[in-house]
């Protein structure tokens, strides 16, 4: 019994000496010229319909913050599996883990965001908030839900933000103080 453990563990050595070692992934840039491709999974809950929609929520809370912070890049969003994402172009995957009450009188959101171009993907991380739960109507809870939402995609865009190429972001600048001189011209 002792030799046949000696040769599994001298073979498991000699099998993790001899393997490959992992194919470095490509950190993937974003480019202001292409359309960043944003896939909503929300795996905990069936969505409602009109206002009460998850993926709604979510989509008008992207939208708010991405507007607010004047991210460079068209974006669009969709739900999982809607749409295939058109090839050379960045795709986001931001999976919903969590979004509701974590049963401390808190609102809680988590959700992590995998960045995708091609068969490359660069892990983002998982993105996190909580706030105090608000006692009252439902739409103070909903309008509570949404602003702990909106604190983890603000952390998600300035990861984003990131990823831009600082060289395309220079291009932008001067683009447009361009257009701000031609127009103080006038």
């Amino acid at each position: 019994m002792r030799t046949f453990l000696s040769i599994i563990c001298i073979l498991s050595l000699v099998c993790s000496s001899v393997a490959k070692p992992r194919k470095d992934k490509p950190y993937i840039t974003l480019r202001p010229a292409e359309t960043l491709h944003i896939e909503v999974m929300d795996q905990l809950y069936m969505s409602g319909f009109g206002e009460d929609d998850r993926f709604r929520r979510i989509e008008e809370v992207i939208e708010e913050v991405i507007e607010e912070v004047d991210f460079p890049m068209p974006y669009k969003i969709e739900r999982f599996g809607a749409q295939r994402t058109p090839p050379n172009q960045p795709r986001l995957d931001v999976t919903i883990m969590k979004w509701g009450d974590n049963g401390l009188s808190e609102i809680e959101v988590r959700f992590s965001a995998l960045l995708r171009r091609n068969h490359d993907k660069n892990r983002m991380g998982v993105f996190f908030a909580r706030d105090a739960a608000p006692m009252g109507s439902y739409n103070r809870t909903r309008r509570a839900h949404d602003e702990v939402m909106e604190k983890a995609v603000k952390d998600m865009v300035k990861e984003l933000k990131t990823r831009l190429s600082a060289k395309v972001l220079e291009e932008v600048e001067m683009d447009l103080s361009e257009i701000d001189d031609i127009s103080g011209d006038e």
